[in-house]
């Protein structure tokens, strides 16, 4: 989607065109659910949770000033709903979204990676702890920036890149030899 098209779908939206707000939706859940599940380990959980941060942003779409970044701010409200998941512990809400909504499938990296190495990478992923596991998964499946890392998660850019780089030191540990079994 191009950035005039989205600010078009933005501008629709906060008229209170849900069909534009379906477009927005239908671009942005794969890659938030992909990140909530990274974070979660559940994805049940994470599609509740993914569910609850685009009813928030709905409701709050009218706060959204257009031009800044909106797949940041939608990564916000996504970090809120998990951090109030966990504090609450309690079931996310399940309010529906517009009926314009589509379901959503498999993104296509999961056909391009062979199931072995993907399991084996995401293994080693769901062990980081979420410290580094957060920032990593927003740089290397989301490709958010590292200062808009640090808006979502509230940190320093310098916090952000040293914990993507911890990330990958333990992966490359974790992983070993599994990932290239040929060393010659």
């Amino acid at each position: 989607m191009s950035h005039e098209e989205e600010q078009l779908w933005i501008r629709r939206s906060q008229a209170g065109d849900h069909s534009a707000f379906a477009s927005l939706v239908n671009s942005y859940w794969p890659c938030i659910q992909r990140w909530l599940q990274g974070l979660t380990q559940d994805p049940q959980a994470a599609e509740d949770l993914t569910q609850e941060a685009f009813f928030k942003a709905w409701s709050a779409l009218a706060s959204f000033t257009p031009g800044t970044n909106f797949r940041a701010w939608l990564f916000c409200i996504a970090r809120h709903c998990l951090i109030d998941s966990r504090r609450c512990a309690r079931p996310v809400s399940t309010r529906p979204l517009p009926d314009a909504c589509a379901d959503r499938e498999p993104g296509p990296v999961r056909t391009l990676i062979g199931r072995e190495t993907q399991t084996l990478v995401q293994e080693a992923v769901a062990r980081l702890p979420v410290v580094f596991r957060a920032p990593f998964l927003l740089r290397t499946q989301e490709e958010l920036s590292y200062q808009e890392i640090a808006r979502v998660l509230d940190l320093t850019e310098e916090t952000v890149r040293w914990r993507v780089f911890k990330a990958r030191k333990l992966l490359l540990k974790a992983l070993g030899n599994a990932l290239d079994p040929d060393p010659s």
